[in-house]
């Protein structure tokens, strides 16, 4: 399958990067000069490349286009007749004024797939909006449930709008490309950032499905009980405690030295002493401590590892969840692993991300572009 790419920024990179760790060939299609916005995203590594470049890129291929220009344009559309996706994130409306929206492109190859990732969806009073990840929280509902300063809602460190839009566009993707397996016919994918992360609050949609109202503050999964939140050791580290069932409560109460604490679990009325009188043991041993008695056990705790540890852990590493990717200059640097486990096709992380426009000349000969046309299309501006 070849993909070409018009995204910028994380979540077509992300939708991009998953459909080419699954084996697509990815073309990230370029503004020249300038590129995707995420190459000038910090941090950078040494040699001054930005690593969400190196994280998002691998394994894709760059090629440069002034889509603005007739020529680029035409170069596209001669791209496109050669592949079978093309993911796109403009507001609406801007690629239709060059010729290049999903009507043109798809009256030109019908078997195309055309996916769209706007912030707030291609129709609809809010489609000509600019958005971001924080902005589509918002309008979700997202970011009403996180707590924070005395200021208003805590500021999400995770980008959940742009994950799982990038998720859902490469699952509406593939979905459209099984059905161009069966009919022959291609089709445009919709997905608006708001929309999915909406898909991700299943718990307090269902707190307005059975209540009428929104989500309170802290519910079972977000504060209200005691068996399952956080807890600061004596080193100042955290633990996770996730101990929901009974059994785990149980077993947790017994290794700390206090069963008779498992009987007042759900206790409603008693949650505040209840959490006062957990945290006061926690309190009494260092996180390597109480993750070396909990953990292995049925307990449901687990220690709150920074992001860096989280990528040294040794699961992550024996499972081959976490992969070094090589550097131009030897270096290595540890990135995500494809995170899904085919057993007869295995996905393939990809080594390296390409410089901008690094495969603009290999890619125009390959359409029958001669080397000395390829050189008066860049002196033009083309390229």
């Amino acid at each position: 399958m070849r993909v070409l790419d018009l995204t910028r920024l994380l979540p077509g990179g992300y939708c991009t990067q998953l459909l080419a760790d699954l084996g697509a060939e990815v073309i990230k299609v370029e503004q020249p000069g300038r590129g995707d916005d995420v190459r000038s995203t910090p941090p950078f590594t040494p040699s001054g490349v930005s690593a969400p470049h190196l994280v998002l890129g691998r394994g894709k291929r760059s090629i440069t286009l002034d889509l603005k220009q007739a020529e680029g344009a035409d170069l596209f559309r001669r791209l496109v007749t050669g592949s079978d996706v093309v993911v796109e994130s403009f507001r609406p409306g801007v690629l239709e004024r060059l010729g290049l929206g999903r009507a043109d492109l798809l009256a030109l190859a019908p078997r195309l797939v055309y996916a769209s990732i706007t912030a707030y969806g291609r129709d609809g009073p809010y489609a000509q909006r600019p958005g971001h990840d924080i902005n589509a929280q918002a309008y979700a509902g997202a970011l009403s449930l996180g707590e924070g300063p005395a200021d208003g809602p805590a500021r999400p460190y995770l980008q959940a709008s742009d994950m799982a839009a990038g998720l859902q566009t490469a699952l509406g993707i593939v979905a459209a490309l099984f059905a161009r397996g069966q009919s022959g016919q291609g089709q445009a994918v919709d997905v608006a950032m708001t929309d999915a992360v909406s898909s991700l609050l299943a718990i307090a949609t269902a707190a307005v499905v059975g209540t009428g109202q929104a989500p309170p503050a802290a519910d079972h999964l977000t504060g209200a009980l005691a068996c399952y939140g956080t807890y600061r050791c004596s080193d100042g580290r955290w633990l996770a405690v996730g101990a929901l069932e009974p059994k785990f409560f149980t077993e947790l109460c017994e290794l700390v030295g206090r069963p008779e604490l498992a009987r007042r679990q759900y206790d409603e009325q008693g949650q505040d002493e209840l959490r006062a009188e957990l945290a006061a043991v926690f309190a009494t041993r260092s996180m390597a401590e109480w993750t070396h008695l909990l953990a292995p056990a049925d307990t449901c705790v687990a220690p709150v590892l920074d992001h860096a540890e989280a990528l040294s852990d040794a699961n992550a590493r024996d499972r081959g969840a976490v992969l070094d990717l090589v550097l131009s200059d030897g270096s290595t640097v540890p990135v995500v692993a494809p995170v899904a486990r085919l057993s007869r096709t295995p996905a393939r992380a990809g080594t390296r991300a390409p410089g901008l426009g690094e495969d603009t000349v290999e890619l125009l000969v390959e359409l029958g572009v001669s080397e000395s046309d390829v050189t008066a299309l860049r002196s033009r501006g083309v390229l």
